[in-house]
């Protein structure tokens, strides 16, 4: 009779621990699902909030401090670059932001100041009022503005279109072997004679 009461106390005891660790480990996996949305929010970005318009990125906007813009861009990874890399003369920083290692924004303070000169939106995912993007080719962009032109950067040796409208350049990294116009004088727009060339970034000031 003892024996078999010994056997009944084991079998409760071992579907009690069994119940136990099948709880802890239910636990424990909740917490680790909460930890992984916890980091995705964290690591996430919300483009819709980064509307490109006239002399903004959704609430960055020019004449503000490069510290002020920062506090929209916390979950983005910032490295410091020239700011002659975006076309930008006379020396200074430019400041790029990026999630997991996609570049997404740069901000161009003026030379020796915190305060913002220009913003560059590099990623697709930014959009403007009418759609088009940082990536956008030459017939997307034609199909918004049919009778935009073509002008040449020659301190660059690069193009870019120009919505004068909203002050906005699509720059384009071209060169001689993927040259976008046909240039009989320098600095005047020509008609885009290739258009199927992606736009590298949006130019903001």
């Amino acid at each position: 009779m003892r024996i078999k009461l010994s056997l009944l106390i084991l079998v409760f005891l071992q579907f009690s621990c069994k119940d136990k660790t099948d709880r802890q480990l239910e636990t424990w996996n909740k917490r680790i699902q909460e930890v992984k949305s916890e980091t995705q929010e964290t690591t996430s970005f919300d483009f819709q909030k980064f509307k490109i318009a006239k002399g903004q990125v959704g609430a960055i906007k020019i004449g503000m401090t490069i510290s002020d813009a920062e506090e929209f861009l916390s979950s983005l990874t910032k490295t410091e670059a020239e700011a002659y890399d975006f076309g930008f003369d006379g020396g200074g920083a430019a400041y790029i932001y990026s999630l997991k290692n996609e570049n997404i924004i740069a901000l161009i303070p003026k030379r020796d100041s915190d305060e913002l000169l220009a913003i560059a939106a590099i990623s697709k995912k930014l959009k403007t009022n009418n759609g088009l993007n940082p990536k956008s080719t030459v017939a997307q962009i034609q199909a918004k503005y049919p009778n935009i032109q073509v002008n040449q950067d020659v301190m660059m040796d690069w193009e870019f279109i120009q919505d004068k409208k909203s002050n906005l350049q699509f720059i384009f990294m071209t060169n001689e072997e993927n040259q976008i116009g046909e240039y009989s004088e320098s600095e005047l727009p020509v008609n885009p004679k290739r258009t199927d060339i992606k736009a590298d970034w949006i130019e903001v000031r």
